[in-house]
């Protein structure tokens, strides 16, 4: 399988938070006065998706969202302007219980914990580098859609605004590595914005600590709100998990088919699940049960379009469209053809 078909796949079954996409659109809003609209237009999310900050939406589609974001940035470098609007409360439950921590190893450990739920495309790993440093580690799953420097210094210099507040006068004990080669042209201004902390042309990316700082208290240690915090993000920890997987098996078996799509109170009696806990927990990860049955009819429309003579009629037919005329219409929204004219292009193309 190709590396970017992998990829595709790969990112369809991951999800992030909301928060993150939805503060791009804030930031080219403000910033720049660029409608959200624009920049949604490449991705399937919706401005009625990220309305909560918490709610699950697809890694894909955020990924298509900050590739149209890169081309439209008028004040380069996006990755600093961004990471400018990722402070603590961005990340919400994380963010919180990382002001409450009493510690700087607790900081460290609970973002390396909490990153791997909510940023899936990353792995982290703790390193001890030397006898003077231990580094927080980044590396990227391969293939991904996006660009490997831009994620990076977002990645690095979110974690340097969660550092911020908690390690006081301490700050400049933190070093901050990014391995490109060379040091791009806005070098200076991520320095500027991470207090002359970063390394360029590193041998890895991602965060190095100190012994002392590692167990330095915290500027703004709360033991109490921190346990309750901490509770709440195991628990959000689990249903991040548990959700992540109900949308991917919905498609598979929808995918796997051979018969008519069964309703949603079908499905739902398959998972074992109740129509409104199958309603809900789909618009937690910002989709439903209807885009999620649409996405299988455009699958098999195509297929059968491309590899059968059956006719319209008889398709629209096996999808389950009462009317023809109601399936070429879909059809056309779909992919901007109607299904005869789709066939023909796709059979020159194949010729």
């Amino acid at each position: 399988m190709a590396g970017s078909e992998t990829s595709s796949i790969m990112t369809s079954r991951m999800f992030t938070i909301a928060a993150y996409p939805r503060k791009m659109l804030q930031l080219f809003e403000s910033r720049w006065s660029i409608p959200a609209a624009e920049l949604l237009s490449s991705s399937r999310l919706s401005a009625q998706q990220l309305e909560r900050p918490d709610a699950i939406v697809p890694l894909l589609d955020v990924y298509l969202l900050f590739q149209e974001a890169l081309k439209r940035c008028p004040e380069p470098p996006l990755s600093l302007r961004y990471a400018e609007m990722l402070t603590p409360t961005t990340h919400g439950l994380l963010g919180q219980a990382t002001l409450t921590a009493p510690s700087v190893a607790d900081v460290v450990a609970l973002y390396y914990d909490y990153m791997a739920v909510v940023a899936p495309f990353l792995v982290t790993h703790r390193e001890r580098r030397s006898e003077q440093q231990e580094a927080l580690v980044f590396e990227l799953m391969s293939d991904l859609p996006l660009d490997e420097s831009f994620l990076m210094e977002v990645l690095v210099m979110a974690a340097f605004n969660i550092l911020v507040p908690i390690a006081g006068s301490h700050l400049r004990e933190v070093s901050l590595y990014l391995t490109h080669r060379p040091s791009p042209p806005y070098a200076e201004l991520l320095q500027a914005h991470c207090h002359q902390t970063i390394h360029f042309n590193a041998s890895f990316n991602g965060l190095g600590f100190s012994p002392d700082l590692l167990a330095q208290a915290s500027m703004t240690a709360n033991a109490e709100q921190h346990q309750l915090l901490i509770a709440q993000i195991q628990t959000r920890m689990s249903q991040l998990l548990a959700d992540g997987s109900l949308a991917d098996s919905i498609r598979i078996q929808l995918a796997n088919l051979s018969g008519p799509f069964p309703r949603m109170e079908v499905m739902a009696s398959e998972l074992g699940l109740s129509v409104r806990t199958l309603r809900n927990r789909l618009s937690q990860q910002g989709t439903s049960f209807q885009i999620l049955l649409e996405e299988a009819r455009r699958t098999r429309a195509c297929d059968m379009l491309k590899s059968s003579n059956a006719s319209v009629k008889e398709i629209a037919y096996l999808l389950g469209y009462r009317e023809s005329s109601n399936f070429s219409r879909v059809f056309k929204a779909w992919t901007g053809l109607a299904p005869l004219a789709w066939r023909s292009q796709q059979r020159q193309a194949n010729a």
